[in-house]
């Protein structure tokens, strides 16, 4: 018996049978995502809310030292001897300005229509596109965290000439954002440093077509503009980034250089940039461990827990969480087969297994990440007492109503309305660190 094709369709008939399309076309249920919706980090941020913020800004206050200087010995035999001089305690005042995130569904009028009327049949449409916007408002969310607040995704090293439409660019590991900030589909465009149009691909908009990570590498396939490819040394954003800053010189605060959230980059920083107004070195910076370019080893671990131990005491604080790429995770396991600091959790009632690291009376559990640049380690803390460390101040994504409290509206096009239904949700939020020294951070490190 020999089977015929019947699926190849040829002048509107299928093929080799008469009548064939009197067949019928079977669908199967449901969309199959192919990306990932993985927001975890996401959940990190909801963990540091404190608040459902209505505020322009936030104000806090840091103390920066203890009046030390008021404390010195006498001679008990010496006849009037004076009491040290008085000195205040430093405190300084800082602000952070609420940013805003925005997000758009659009639905056809049709599809919406017959979901409103048959939600058990129709609503599939709907809810696919809730949900898939939901997901990448919170991936960004998740992305963010670890961002500088430039809104940079990543700094060009080198970009292939365009053939069939695409450009493969290999990035610069020692620039500003990593693959890791890429979203497949999204838009985004060349800047220089200065905030200005790449000096080749000029108004090109680029769409995210492929992710590298070994390689440390995108393929880019152009949507509109100048057929060439962007310059090696310019930066990538977003295409709808309000706001491209200049960050060729000085940057006066990297809480308020574009409308980004500033996420654990710049939270925790110790190089004498600003955020929020607090010059983050010295007493205000982050505490940070510079692997000197070398491969990632347990013992730059245990270097950067007791120094922040040190900086900040030994009991004010608990570090449960060691948060890498997955780059970082596979080269400390190789660590943990000769290194008896690691050790193996099972928890039996919540069905985990993972492996953590023990540096005194803290046991880290070691988290992967795909936020994370493979050449950092954060290691967050938590007071005794759950108080947060990182605090979110913000809402949660909300409806944007019409003046009739619907959550759909008509899209208005260029001469009218169109057929076609839209609904915004909006967020407003703002992260920042309460105390930056508490926030351990591993640098300069190559996985092997």
């Amino acid at each position: 018996m020999a089977f015929t094709n019947i699926t190849t369709p040829i002048g509107g008939q299928t093929a080799n049978i008469p009548l064939g399309l009197l067949i019928q076309i079977a669908f199967s249920n449901g969309v199959r995502n192919q990306i990932s919706t993985d927001f975890r980090d996401y959940e990190m941020v909801k963990r540091a809310k404190v608040a459902n913020s209505l505020a322009r800004e936030l104000r806090f206050m840091f103390q920066t030292s203890l009046g030390t200087a008021a404390i010195q010995y006498a001679n008990p035999g010496t006849a009037s001897r004076q009491f040290p001089s008085a000195q205040y305690v430093n405190t300084a005042e800082y602000s952070a300005v609420l940013k805003e995130l925005n997000t758009t569904l659009e639905l056809d009028y049709t599809i919406f229509d017959r979901a409103r009327k048959n939600p058990e049949k129709y609503a599939e449409p709907l809810q696919l596109e809730l949900e898939s916007k939901m997901s990448a408002a919170k991936r960004r969310l998740a992305a963010d965290l670890y961002g500088d607040g430039t809104g940079v995704i990543g700094t060009i090293s080198s970009a292939s000439a365009i053939s069939g439409g695409k450009t493969t660019i290999t990035l610069n590991t020692a620039g500003r954002g990593h693959v890791g900030f890429f979203e497949y589909g999204d838009l985004l465009v060349a800047k220089t440093t200065a905030g200005a149009a790449s000096a080749t691909a000029v108004t090109s908009v680029w769409s995210v077509e492929s992710k590298d990570r070994d390689n440390n590498q995108v393929v880019l396939a152009l949507v509109s503009g100048t057929s060439a490819a962007p310059s090696a040394g310019e930066l990538l954003y977003r295409a709808g980034q309000p706001t491209f800053p200049d960050l060729s010189g000085a940057i006066a605060d990297y809480g308020t250089v574009s409308e980004v959230i500033a996420g654990l980059d710049s939270l925790v920083a110790n190089d004498g940039r600003k955020v929020h107004g607090i010059t983050m070195s010295g007493v205000t910076g982050g505490t940070q461990y510079d692997a000197g370019g070398n491969p990632l080893d347990v013992k730059h671990i245990q270097k950067l827990m007791s120094n922040v131990k040190l900086a900040v005491g030994q009991d004010r604080y608990r570090w449960k969480m060691l948060t890498m790429a997955p780059e970082s995770h596979a080269t400390l396991i190789e660590s943990r087969e000769t290194d008896r600091r690691f050790q193996t959790i099972e928890d039996n009632k919540r069905g985990v297994k993972y492996f953590a690291y023990v540096h005194g009376n803290d046991v880290l559990e070691c988290v992967t990440s795909e936020f994370v640049p493979q050449n950092r380690i954060y290691v967050m803390p938590e007071t005794k007492a759950g108080e947060k460390v990182l605090e979110y101040h913000g809402s949660d994504f909300e409806t944007v109503k019409g003046q009739d409290m619907s959550d759909f509206h008509l899209k208005v096009g260029a001469s009218g309305y169109t057929n076609a239904m839209v609904s915004y949700l909006l967020a407003t939020g703002v992260l920042i660190c309460k105390h930056p020294k508490a926030v351990g951070v591993i640098t300069n490190f190559v996985n092997t």
